[in-house]
């Protein structure tokens, strides 16, 4: 009797697109297992990080740099006691202005400075995380470079004795300090504190891990 040979059952073959082969085979990866259903605010934040233009990171250097060229400039415009004639008074050298378009000047990169900020807080004011980094801090920061500049002019050259360019001059920089310093901790410690405990309760506590390689714990923060 002749014999047949069994055939043998093939599996089909699936075809997969090469341009979704990752919605096939999602990658292992520090997110891989958060989908898009699951995808909180705060990774959304962090992502959008990397598709904001280079041109906005670029101004925001910028306006921060020409905030903080503003007070450095005014420390040059202040009057002291040694450059004005013998016998004048203590109000007279205190409205005296020694360079008045260096003061200008001071003022026109103070003005540029905070108005560009200003602009960028509401055009990516959505993205708390970007502006923290690349507004309220450096602002706070540069401005506060500014009031160390002045008091340290004031009272290392000039005795100290304030005249109305300096005491006006420590106005604006304590008061840009002040701003930059309580936006920069209510968005920090507030509004991006309560994003990162929504964020735990969903996907879990990530944690830096010892190289900054990011690692996802393995209970979710209670809160």
């Amino acid at each position: 009797m002749p014999t047949h040979s069994p055939h043998k059952l093939q599996e089909p073959h699936h075809h997969i697109d090469p341009e979704h082969i990752s919605d096939a085979h999602p990658m292992p990866g520090p997110h891989s297992n958060v989908d898009n259903g699951t995808q909180t605010r705060y990774v959304r934040m962090l992502l959008a990080l990397d598709d904001i233009p280079e041109l906005y990171k670029l101004l925001a250097s910028f306006f921060t740099w020409v905030l903080l060229a503003g007070f450095i400039l005014f420390p040059g415009t202040f009057a002291s006691w040694k450059d004005q004639p013998a016998g004048s008074t203590v109000n007279e050298i205190a409205s005296i202005i020694n360079n008045v378009p260096l003061l200008v000047i001071a003022w026109i990169c103070t003005g540029i400075g905070s108005c560009g900020m200003i602009w960028l807080w509401w055009r990516w004011h959505d993205n708390y995380i970007w502006i923290v980094n690349r507004i309220f801090v450096p602002g706070l920061l540069n401005s506060l470079a500014g009031v160390i500049s002045t008091l340290t002019n004031v009272y290392g050259t000039q005795g100290g004795f304030f005249s109305t360019s300096a005491k006006s001059t420590i106005i604006v920089t304590g008061a840009i300090t002040v701003i930059c310093g309580i936006l920069a901790l209510v968005y920090q410690f507030g509004m991006i504190r309560n994003l990162r405990k929504e964020h735990d309760r969903v996907v879990g506590v990530e944690k830096a891990g010892k190289y900054g390689e990011g690692v996802l714990g393995d209970t979710k923060r209670e809160v």
